[in-house]
């Protein structure tokens, strides 16, 4: 045993080399893997991963039960359908799959309380009738009564922390039924027009702050082919911060098309590419909140919109 002990020392390298083995072998692997997930799991956290069509759901609730709370003695109160949407982005464990206009609706009657009556003789004969009076409850009130522990209520408040307004419409920036019309540029995924936001200024869907959108989201399945939109050289193709997995591609004119939050490239650096050629795919790396093709149009180092190339 000492032998084989003696023989297994004498095969190993330097401290220093081992220590540089386990460097590469270890910690850079989990730092990649850290950054490639860090945009996903910053938007689970922050963000209620509700599509527009599932807000809806909340804001004609807190619009409805504010209804029965008015008559011609009272204003009544307003409910608000953002801690709706936050409350259920806990309870449900952000699968608003299971978010139903009947359960909206009992959640929002929860933010109501009635609190006194006013009672007016009416008509002729007089006829005695009883007007409710409400008050909006607090949110601390509801969660107490939901039986939220603190940890949640906390998460709840964190959802809240951010102007959840962006996503009752996401500003697609055209029309319903809307279709590219290709010119001088091709769309970028061929037959796929779902645009989820638009060019300009909106809240950001990570981080909860004011910016600038200087491209279009286009949703798709991850894996869907990506194509060239014109003629061109690849600029650079990899990993790029909170664009994930990327290809920029130069063009004429000064003219450049950057492809973000990837799930892999098709082509390499300084590589001649054709329009419509596939130099990717799609997916949901760096920061993203779900599978989409995020595309930019830059001319003379400027941002534009991409739209305006296909009206």
């Amino acid at each position: 045993m000492h032998f084989v002990g003696r023989l297994i020392l004498a095969f190993l390298p330097e401290p220093e080399k081992v220590i540089k083995f386990l460097l590469i072998a270890f910690f850079i692997p989990a730092i990649l893997l850290i950054l490639l997930f860090a945009g996903p799991i910053v938007a689970y956290e922050r963000v209620p991963l509700a599509a527009p069509s599932q807000i809806k759901i909340y804001v004609d609730a807190a619009e409805k039960v504010s209804e029965t709370t008015k008559n011609p003695y009272s204003e009544g109160v307003n409910v608000d359908w953002r801690p709706l949407v936050a409350i259920d982005a806990v309870r449900f464990k952000q699968d608003f799959s299971k978010a139903t206009t009947a359960g909206a609706e009992r959640l929002a009657e929860m933010f109501i309380e009635k609190t006194d009556e006013i009672e007016v003789e009416e008509g002729d004969p007089p006829v005695v009738r009883s007007y409710p009076i409400y008050r909006l409850r607090s949110l601390d009130e509801v969660l107490d009564e939901l039986i939220f522990s603190e940890e949640e209520k906390e998460k709840v408040k964190e959802f809240l922390s951010i102007d959840l307004s962006s996503l009752r419409d996401v500003g697609t920036g055209v029309p319903p039924g809307w279709m590219p019309s290709e010119g001088f540029i091709k769309w970028p995924l061929p037959g796929i027009y779902s645009i989820t936001s638009g060019f300009g200024p909106r809240i950001d869907p990570v981080h909860g702050t004011d910016g600038f959108h200087k491209g279009i989201d286009i949703a798709a399945a991850t894996g869907t082919p990506v194509v060239a939109a014109a003629d061109g050289r690849v600029a650079y193709a990899g990993w790029c911060g909170g664009y994930g997995i990327a290809v920029f591609i130069w063009h004429e004119n000064g003219m450049e098309t950057r492809y973000a939050h990837l799930s892999g490239t098709a082509v390499k650096p300084l590589q001649e590419v054709k329009a419509g050629e596939i130099i990717g795919y799609v997916g949901s790396t760096g920061k993203s909140t779900g599978p989409h093709l995020h595309f930019e149009v830059m001319v003379g180092g400027k941002a534009v919109n991409p739209i305006d190339f296909f009206n």
